[in-house]
């Protein structure tokens, strides 16, 4: 009887030691919040992340007219695979958790990219869909994504794109057009600092 007493008394003790009950809501402080609730880029334990031993890929997406890198995990560490793993994902857009944090893509919703050839470290890529009407900004962003995303596999060192097979011109960081092959140097100053 005395070690059930001693038991329930424990449990009682224990049940009282925690987050004290409020009748009204009480603000937190921002700084009072942990960083990594602060920051939704980084990884937390809700977050998916790349599992040790798998391939991974590095994808853009927008915030604040900016350009962020996330990590994505890939199928495999084949080349192809990796390569088609960065477009699904940029069509895909941002996760809803993401987008909860601010996070959204310059990419047209109606876009379509397609991996035509890959011409020793370049990726040529067929655009079609709809991307008139958007704003320089947004169209800048976009190829940004792309390019910054592409060129982030070790196997892509340029990015061209054609429509219906004939080569187009696009937009570099600094609004001026071209047609030729795309770096990641062309857009490095897109990115969050």
């Amino acid at each position: 009887m005395r070690i059930i007493a001693v038991l329930v008394s424990a449990v009682l003790v224990l049940a009282g030691c925690g987050v004290p009950v409020q009748s009204e809501p009480v603000p937190i402080a921002s700084r009072a919040i942990p960083t990594r609730l602060q920051d939704p880029t980084r990884p937390s334990p809700a977050a998916p992340t790349p599992t040790v031993g798998k391939a991974a890929i590095q994808v853009n997406f927008v915030r604040d007219d900016k350009l962020i890198t996330l990590v994505r995990e890939a199928p495999t560490t084949t080349p192809a695979d990796r390569l088609t793993a960065v477009v699904d994902t940029l069509l895909a857009g941002p996760t809803d958790r993401e987008q909860a944090g601010g996070i959204t893509t310059a990419l047209p919703p109606d876009l379509s990219l397609r991996i035509v050839e890959v011409q020793g470290s370049r990726a040529v890529l067929e655009l079609s869909g709809q991307t008139d009407g958007r704003s320089a900004t947004e169209n800048v962003l976009a190829v940004g994504q792309i390019v910054l995303s592409l060129t982030a596999l070790p196997s892509i060192d340029q990015v061209t794109f054609a429509r219906d097979g004939v080569p187009i011109e696009a937009l570099l960081a600094d609004g001026a057009l071209t047609t030729a092959p795309l770096t990641a140097s062309d857009y490095e100053t897109l990115r969050a600092s």
